[in-house]
Formats: structure tokens, sequence, C-alpha cells
């Protein structure tokens, strides 16, 4: 039986590569003294004593499948001279007499303990006899996933498998608690990637001969890091990826650090496959990686523009601002990829065809740590600044990929600059693609610059990325802008619009992970075929007024009629939660109506703004709110709602003392601030100018007012805060009118109507008990009142009730 060491070694093992090792239903492993449970295992090893007397012997562990059939047996020893024996057991023991039960799992042996060193051994039963599980004919040292399990399992395969990247919850964890050891180091944010960097590279370099004691680990770190270097010949970059070795804490907390980066296989893989690649900028994002002022472009990104502009063996690729290299190592991945070329073979093409720049010393130094990962450190990576690097490639490129550092301060070079830039090192047809804030594209202050670029180049493609694409390290509305230098813009030239809002992740927590229907493989596929789809992409000519901003320009979706009562039931509920809130409010505003204290007025009538018969502007008149509220920092409480750009709240900036309020219903949308968050106001309020009323023409359903904010909530997405809602924009949305869907609209409506006015009928009775008890206690001081103050509390009395 395995000492509590070696099972606090295994069980790391395992959840480094993603197990949960939790026990089956919620997890998928058993230890030994688990399986009295589950008779159908513990029957399988009857009379399979290791000691040969007959008895059973139970192995330390079994992963299993939902169904609780073994996927893995594994059997422990303390200490790394047990592994033979470990090795033995594990298949001729426990592996036997699984494979004569029925079941062939993969048989793994485990040696070490937690705080030593460990060694791991897979096996693979081939239908005679037991063999290793192998990496490039050798036999793989580390605890398989579930997916490289399920792969050796599956029908004919070999016992030859591949390293897969650990789930991005795992290296999220990993990356917490990295982060953690750094922090009570007194590592600052912009240091982190440095000494994980130099860490990952050194154990890799040194094949994890570097000394753990708090007295050499960092110095070892740095002379493997330093060998690195000097062998990818960089040794100018040397001093830039190190460790402080005077640092004592972090000397001591180094060694949890190297053993968490051991258990993910730095010390032990190739760069054939890119693995450690992979696990590198996987890795770097979770610890880290935006701290230096840099938010590095996604891997799927960066593929995927890669393939938009088809780099191909012989092309020179350029990355002005290139980071850790992302843009450099998709580009490489490619190639391998679409040409099958060996490692020999990317080495060589690598040397000559990929030239990055980037000033920042640590940055630099990453990203050809970065490429010595991959095999390859001697690559044209430049510390240096693309604006003034004497050596920088005019004229020479093929394509330039690039996401420059987006400015942070008036002294940043802004990106337009980087454009003209990098439109300087491609040859005349060569193609840019670049991520850009989408402010560049739309923004009225670009136009003079837009124009000029046109004058000289080709708009090819404008892509709207997914706006929490680098969140949470930064809010900014990216976009992918592809020119083709040399050819002034053809008039009529068909420019293709596309905007991506699911690129195969979503936000968990502070990490982004895997979801499906990515619509990265169907863009690309749209660009090449001239595809055109509604509500996602087209091809259009560029209109001056509106800039490049693909809301401008992709067709309108047809919605739904359950996408548009999904949305209208969303507002309902905004209306609810509204009157919920302020019913107090709302009751005193209704009584000040009333008693016409406060007298609200009809919404001025614009122009006609659209003659087609089925959109907003053919049901509505559409104007701005108050100028009067423009300012909003002087207006004292009181019982006026007054709404504004606020997207929360049915859109309400809160409650003051205005006269000027409307007649409801009508519909306010925001032209700024939370853009696109319409509402429909159902109490008299104040206006402000930065929100649209979309006001009912005569003889049109009510119902519409919902149906027109449901349709302008959902097409949103076309404007920000470059590209504002305006009338005239607005009244072109289609607006469905058809019977069937009013009436469930109405229904709707109406459901909410009642718990609105449950609300404000309960907190009209409690005004009532407020005001009685007021009253009941000022006739309480006068004797010759007091039967009026008994009639008063029989009132109390009911109304309590």
């Amino acid at each position: 039986m395995a000492h509590e060491k070696d099972e606090v070694l295994l069980t790391e093992l395992l959840a480094a590569q993603g197990w949960d090792t939790r026990r089956p239903p919620n997890g998928a492993m058993l230890r030994q003294h688990e399986y009295k449970d589950h008779t159908h295992l513990l029957d399988i090893f009857k009379g399979r004593s290791k000691s040969g007397g007959g008895g059973a012997g139970l192995p330390e562990a079994i992963l299993v499948d939902r169904a609780l059939q073994p996927l893995v047996v594994i059997e422990a020893k303390g200490t790394l001279a047990g592994l033979a024996l470990a090795e033995k057991e594990v298949t001729r023991d426990y592996g036997m007499a699984m494979v004569d039960a029925g079941a062939t799992p993969i048989a793994i042996a485990v040696a070490g303990t937690s705080e030593d060193d460990f060694a791991v051994r897979a096996f693979k039963w081939n239908g005679k006899k037991w063999v290793p599980v192998t990496y490039d004919g050798n036999p793989i040292t580390w605890m398989p996933n579930r997916e490289d399990v399920e792969r050796l399992l599956a029908p004919n395969t070999t016992a030859e498998m591949r390293p897969s990247i650990p789930p991005v919850e795992v290296l999220a964890d990993r990356a917490d608690e990295i982060n953690r050891l750094l922090r009570e180091a007194g590592i600052t944010d912009a240091a982190r990637p440095a000494v994980v960097g130099a860490t990952m590279l050194a154990l890799w370099q040194s094949k994890g001969a570097i000394r753990r004691d708090a007295e050499n680990i960092l110095g070892d770190i740095n002379e493997a890091c330093r060998k690195a270097f000097w062998k990818a010949k960089k040794p100018d970059l040397a001093a830039s990826l190190r460790v402080d070795e005077a640092n004592d804490v972090l000397a001591v907390k180094a060694r949890r650090i190297t053993t968490i980066l051991e258990r993910l296989n730095v010390t032990v893989l190739t760069a054939e496959h890119d693995y450690l690649g992979q696990l590198y900028e996987t890795f770097f994002h979770y610890t880290g990686g935006n701290t230096i002022g840099q938010y590095f472009t996604p891997r799927h990104i960066a593929a995927f523009m890669t393939d938009l502009t088809n780099i191909s063996l012989n092309d020179v690729v350029l990355d002005p601002a290139c980071g850790t290299g992302g843009f450099l190592i998709a580009s490489m991945n490619r190639v391998v990829r679409e040409h099958k070329l060996s490692r020999v073979q990317m080495v060589a093409m690598v040397k000559k065809n990929l030239i990055g720049f980037d000033q920042e010393p640590v940055t630099a130094a990453l990203c050809v740590a970065n490429m010595i990962l991959r095999g390859d450190g001697s690559t044209g990576i430049r510390k240096d600044d693309c604006f003034t690097a004497g050596d920088y490639p005019v004229g020479k490129a093929n394509v330039v990929l690039m996401n420059p550092p987006f400015p942070h301060k008036k002294t940043d070079a802004p990106p337009e600059r980087f454009v003209e830039r990098a439109l300087e090192g491609l040859k005349h047809g060569g193609t840019l693609a670049m991520i850009v804030p989408r402010s560049l594209a739309v923004k009225k202050q670009k136009q003079a610059w837009r124009e000029g670029i046109l004058k000289h180049h080709t708009l090819t493609a404008v892509i709207k990325l997914p706006d929490q694409l680098f969140q949470p390290y930064a809010s900014v509305y990216p976009a992918i802008l592809v020119l083709t230098k040399g050819t002034p813009h053809p008039a009529g030239k068909k420019v293709f619009f596309a905007r991506i809002e699911n690129d195969g992740l979503k936000r968990k927590k502070n990490m982004r992970v895997p979801r499906t229907g990515e619509q990265l493989t169907q863009t690309l596929a749209a660009y090449r075929n001239h595809d055109v789809i509604p509500g996602y992409c087209g091809w259009a000519t560029v209109v001056h007024d509106d800039g490049w901003e693909p809301g401008a320009y992709i067709p309108a979706e047809i919605f739904t009629e359950a996408q548009i009562e999904e949305e209208v039931a969303g507002l309902a509920r905004s209306q609810g939660a509204f009157a919920a809130l302020h019913a107090h409010e709302l009751c005193r505003l209704e009584r000040a109506v009333a008693r016409k204290e406060l007298i609200p007025t009809a919404p001025k009538r614009s122009r006609a703004l659209d003659d087609a018969s089925d959109t907003i502007g053919a049901y509505f008149h559409i104007g701005y709110g108050t100028k009067a509220l423009h300012d909003k920092s002087m207006l004292a409480p009181g019982l006026v709602p007054v709404v504004s750009s606020s997207g929360t709240d049915n859109g309400c900036y809160g409650f003051f003392d205005f006269e000027a309020l409307l007649v409801p219903p009508f519909v306010t949308v925001p032209s700024t601030g939370s853009i696109g968050e319409a509402h429909v106001q159902e109490w008299p309020c104040g206006v402000a100018d930065d929100a649209l009323i979309l006001v009912s023409k005569k003889g049109a359903d009510p119902a519409l007012l919902y149906v027109a904010a449901a349709i302008a909530r959902m097409e949103r997405w076309r404007f920000n805060y470059g590209r504002k809602v305006t009338p005239s924009r607005i009244a072109r949305f289609r607006l469905p009118t058809n019977a069937a869907l009013l009436g469930r609209v109405r229904l709707s409506i109406e459901n909410a109507e009642q718990i609105k006015r449950l609300a404000l009928s309960n907190a009209e009775e409690a005004d009532d008990v407020s005001v009685a008890r007021t009253r009941l206690v000022e006739i309480g001081r006068d004797q010759d009142q007091l039967v009026r103050g008994k009639e008063l509390e029989q009132e109390l009395n009911r109304l309590e009730l």
C-alpha cells in the first residue's frame, strides 16, 4: 500500500492533467479503500495477490468512466527505487487480472513522493502483451490526461501518443498558485512574466537538472537561461530574462514553482509537436501577461489571421510589434501544417522568413524563449523600436500581421502610425492584417486619415472581433483591418465586412473557456467564397459618412418571432423590476400628476425618416431628449424620473425636481454611454438629450412600442462610441407587424402590467398606513378629537390587514 506522501504525488499528477480525483459519481478516481462499494471491481482481483498467496491484491487506484468501467489502473511506490516493482505489479498482476476479466485499461506505474523526485511509466495492452506508451518512440514519463487515455484505448490505435494541453481550468488553477507564490515573494505584477518565463525555459534547457535547495535554485535558473540564449545566438537578451538571486523568499518559493511546472511536463518534452509552445502561451496568459502593458493576441485569433492572409511557405512575415511572438508562431504553425515540414525544414524557414520587432527587453526575451521552446531561437527577432530600427525591412515582407499596443497616453504611438509603418515593410501587393481599435474605423476625426489610406492602398476587409476578447485585462473594442499595399482603392469596389461574436471562447471568472458555435471557420469560408449572411457578414462599397464600421454595411438580420418575444419578455421584466424598486416614488409621481402639480407635455414630433412600410421610421417619430437635461449635475432630488444613457433600471438616471416631463408611452434609446439599451417608458418622465425618443405615429398598435424597443436592442451591436445611434440610422431597422406576433406581445405586456400595478397598489396602501399613523399621533394630542382618532385607528387596522 502506498504511503501518504506518494498518494499526494499521485493526486497532484492526476489533477495537473485535468483528472477529477473525487470518487464517482462526482469524479473518476477510486482508491484502494473505496473498492468495497464496487463488487464488479473487487471480483477482478480475487486470487491475484502480489505475494502469490491466493488472496486479493488491490492496485493503488483505478480511474473509471461514467459507467464505472476501468480506464486506467495505477500502482504507486514511495521511492524511485520502487519503479520497476510498480511496473511489474501494475502489468503482470493488476493489468493481467483486468485483461482476464475482459477489460484493457491503460496501466500506469508511479514512484516517488510529492517533495522529491518522481517517475511515471504507462503501458497499453496490444492484444498479446503490455507495451510502453511512447512519444517519438520513447516511453512517456508523464501522466496522460483523459483525452490521451481515450485515444489510446480507441480500437486499432498504437501505443504512440502526442501530448495535449491540460484544460484551461487546470492551467488557471496552477497559474493562481504561482501568482500567489510570486506575490508572497514580493514580485511585482510587471516582473512576474519574466520569472515564469525564465523558470520554464531553465527547466526545459536543463531537462530539470537544477538544484532545488534555496541556496542554489535561483542561480541555476539564471545559468540555464543564459545557456539557452547563448545557444540560440541571442546573448544580448540573456540578461533580460532572469530571476533576482538576492530574493531569499523567492529562493524558497521557487521549489514549489518548479514542481508545478514539472507536473505539466516542461522538462521532458521536445518542441516537435508544439506542446511546450502552447503551454507557454496559455500558461503565460494566466500569470500576468498583460502586466507589462501589452494585451497579447489569443492564439486562435493569430491562427485565424494567418489563414485569412493565406500565408505560404515562401512568404516573408513581419510583425513590427511582435510581443511574445504569437503571430510569428502562428505563421510557422500554418506553414508546417500546410506543407508538412520536418523540424529541420521548419527551423530553416523560421530563420529566413519570420521577422519581429519589440523594443521592450523582457518582451523580446520572452518572444525568443517562445521560439526556443519550439526548437529554434535564432530567428529574426530584434529588440528594437520598429519606427527607428536601422534594419527595418522596408519593402521586404509579403505579409504583415500585428496587434500593436493600444495607446494609454498621449505620448504613445497611435494605431494609424503602426498601420503606416507596417505598410512600409510590405512589398507592392503585400497584405496587412492588423488588430485595431474600432474607433480607427469609424471616428470622424480619423476620416481624413482613412481617405488618405484609400488613395494609395486597397481596403479588403474589416472584421469586428468580440468586445470581450482582451478582457479581463482591457476593455477595448477590437477589429481586424485588412489592406493590400500599393493599389488605390477602386471606385465601387466591395469590401468584406463581418462581425464575430463567438470566437469559440467565453468568459468564466477571470479566464476564457471553450464554448460551442465558434464563428472563425464560418467567417473564413464567407471571405473566401464571397458569401453574404444577413446579420453576420456581407460585401459593400464604403460610404464616406459611415467610415469602415462593419455595423454600417452588414445587411440586417431577419429576427425570428421567438427572438423578438424573448427580448420583449426581457423588457417587460425590466419594467416590473423598475416598478417594484421605485413603487413609492412612482405612486407619489402619479398623485402629483393627478393633482396637476406636474403637467406632462407631449414629446415633439420629428419629420418622417423612412418611407418603407416595414421599418421603425414608418411607425414612429424619432427625436432627441431635452437639452435642459444635458448637464444633470445641478438637479435637486424630486419626483420626476429622468431617463438618460443608463442601460439599467429601465434607463432611469434618478428622480429629480424637474418640470418638463413628457407624456408616455414612448421608447428611449441611448445614443451614447450604454449603447442601444432601449427601454419602454410607461410613466411621465424627463429624457436627457443623450437618448432618442420614439413616439408612435397615429394609429400604430401600442404593442409596436415593445417590438421596436426589442429590435433596437438586438441591433445595438452596430453602434459604439465612434458610431452613435441616430434617428436616421434607427429608422431603417425592419419592424415586424404581423397580428399573431403583436397579439402575443400584448399578452406579455398585460402580464407585466398586473405585476406593476400590484407593486404600486402595495406601495399606495403602505403610504396610506404611514399617513394614517402620522395623523393618529397628531389627533392623540388633542382630546377633543378622540372620537375621530378611534375612527382613524379602525381604518388603520383595516389597511394593515
